[in-house]
């Protein structure tokens, strides 16, 4: 009896450690960093989730059209992606052109962009290609949420 409580116990402890894959899903995905760079790149999704990863934690949204709520995210700095593999010298008159899934595209300082995430993973650990949208956001505590958008495709760099 013992332990058939502590076997359901363990269960239950492990539970959502099972429900929150850590296997990636398959996504056809890629992300190209090019522009003012020493060489353009492009990651696929893989490439991605295989990068050293970070997390923004409890960042508050800030979005006007909806009540404030924090939220965590798991991801890729965008700062490693402009890093690897050439490299990137940019000042504070620098800019990005981001380019998303959607066709929009809108222009970023850099130092807006400090901190920002491709992100992958929500607070709970889900995969966001499995929730139906776009499978990587881009996520800037330094920016309202409103800014946050689904699916960049490009980040072209502009150095004066």
């Amino acid at each position: 009896m013992k332990n058939a409580k502590l076997s359901i116990s363990l269960l239950l402890l492990l539970l959502p450690l099972l429900a929150c894959s850590e296997e990636p899903p398959e996504v056809e995905w890629q992300i190209a960093i090019d522009g003012d760079v020493n060489q353009s790149v492009t990651y696929t999704f893989d490439e991605l989730v295989g990068l050293r990863r970070a997390r923004i934690m409890d960042i508050l949204t800030r979005n006007p059209e909806n009540p404030d709520e924090k939220t965590s995210w798991e991801g890729v700095t965008l700062f490693l992606l402009l890093q690897e593999p050439g490299g990137v010298e940019y000042s504070v008159d620098s800019w990005a052109n981001v380019r998303f899934a959607d066709g929009t595209s809108h222009r970023f300082n850099l130092a807006e962009l400090r901190g920002a995430l491709i992100a992958f993973k929500d607070a709970d650990g889900n995969w966001l290609a499995e929730s139906g949208g776009a499978p990587v956001r881009l996520v800037a505590p330094n920016l309202p949420s409103s800014h946050w958008i689904d699916g960049p495709v490009r980040v072209t760099i502009h150095a004066p």
